[in-house]
């Protein structure tokens, strides 16, 4: 049995993958809705750092 194997997905496979982790990440959202809002400058911050990497690589790879 080899568990490390490559893997080839047509789009349409990938967009369903995306679509079934924004589903799970938006059920525990609202599950863990009390505990995560203690952390929203956690998510902020992280999700500034982000777009600061992609703008700044953008921007630099021309």
């Amino acid at each position: 049995m080899k568990i490390f194997r490559t893997w080839t997905f047509q789009w349409w496979e990938v967009s369903l993958i995306k679509i079934c982790l924004l589903s799970l990440g938006i059920i525990l959202g609202l599950y863990f809705y009390n505990y995560l809002v203690g952390l929203l400058w956690l998510w902020w911050v992280l999700f500034a750092a982000t777009a600061i990497y992609f703008i700044a690589r953008f921007i630099y790879e021309k």
